[in-house]
């Protein structure tokens, strides 16, 4: 217990009891061939069979440490507090249901010497039985760089050349942070339900500097069609992310600066119109579930800059396309992905489900 730590993986899990062993094999091997690792698996109170699995998988893994609550404390205070009983001095926020992949802890520690406050990768796209879908990127350019985001002139370069917004950090599996750094920084207690208190965490420490190394590499699969977010509705998961964002931004940069309408510009590239279109039909046909007048309302929100291509969104989104014309275009999208799809099983000699996700058509 005395061996200096250079490297935690903290994981915050709640009902992940089928994911989170794989999860953890995917770092097992470097847990037992470098001493300076751990992993931390903080349980938010899981009603499945998590305690059961992950005391299985401590016995077989002392370098895996399994505290439990007795109520789940939300992704923010969860995530804050399994950094808070990590050892390491950096410290891998992973969720409990995304891999490692191979190779990735061994290049991260050998730039871990370089002292950065924040390490971001990239990650791949895979379906929920990890199957790969394709990759993803967060930056116009490919290459690995260093930018101080506590100076503004290099933050407004950072933000241009992002295109999303995993750029400011809103995929957690994809953040390596310096545990000195984010202890530093005051508990934000303004984001602490919001899905975002990790970001103003590292926001708030960005006074007078907050080093980021992009890393420019894919170190995680990260699994699809896992978002236990979308319970409340999708137009409530659309508004995590649209007024959270917006919030974040106006706190730390004004509602008028620079940086909120980059920021503006990322989440719009995540949400498009179509998908704004195709949620107002979801509204039509479920107005319990779906609430039309708060999607509404975020459209405006993220499309209401005096731009050409923001104007021509709001015009298309509440005036142009009624909701049947929305419907009709989907089902001929979805008969033409079908045919698509059995070309391109014909193609490959069988059928495109018996080949993997590789082969999908979009």
């Amino acid at each position: 217990m005395n061996e200096p730590i250079r490297l935690s993986f903290c994981i915050p899990v709640y009902n992940f009891g089928a994911f989170v062993t794989q999860t953890l094999d995917s770092i097992a091997a470097s847990l037992a061939t470098h001493p300076g690792l751990e992993a931390v698996v903080l349980d938010g109170g899981s009603t499945d069979d998590t305690p059961q699995i992950m005391a299985d998988y401590c016995a077989r893994h002392p370098a895996v440490r399994y505290v439990r609550q007795d109520q789940r404390g939300g992704i923010d205070a969860d995530m804050a507090r399994s950094v808070a009983l990590a050892r390491g001095e950096y410290c891998w926020l992973l969720s409990g249901d995304d891999l490692v992949r191979p190779g990735a802890i061994d290049e991260l520690l050998g730039m871990l010497p370089e002292g950065h406050d924040v390490y971001l990768c990239e990650h791949t796209q895979c379906d929920i039985a990890m199957n790969y879908l394709g990759d993803h990127r967060i930056f116009q350019r490919q290459d690995g760089f260093s930018v101080n985001l506590g100076n503004p002139a290099e933050r407004i370069r950072y933000l241009a050349g992002a295109r999303n917004s995993e750029a400011m950090f809103s995929f957690m599996s994809g953040l390596i942070v310096r545990r000195e750094q984010w202890m530093s920084a005051p508990e934000p207690v303004a984001f602490m339900r919001s899905c975002w208190g990790h970001v103003a965490r590292l926001l708030s420490s960005a006074n007078p500097d907050l080093r980021v190394r992009v890393v420019g590499r894919q170190w995680i699969d990260r699994r699809g069609d896992n978002d236990s977010f979308r319970e409340n509705g999708i137009v409530r998961r659309l508004a995590i992310a649209v007024d959270g964002y917006q919030q974040l931004a106006t706190h730390f940069y004004g509602a008028d600066s620079a940086e909120s309408a980059q920021i503006r510009r990322l989440i719009r590239n995540e949400l498009s119109v179509r998908t704004f279109l195709q949620v107002r039909v979801l509204c039509s046909r479920n107005p319990a579930q779906e609430d039309r007048a708060m999607l509404d309302r975020l459209m405006r929100t993220l499309y209401g800059d005096p731009r050409l291509d923001c104007r021509l969104a709001r015009l298309i989104y509440f005036m142009m396309v009624p909701d049947a014309l929305i419907e009709q275009a989907a089902i001929v999208a979805r008969f033409g992905r079908r045919i698509l799809a059995r070309l391109n099983g014909r193609h490959h000699g069988g059928s495109v489900a018996s080949r993997g996700g590789a082969d999908r058509a979009p």
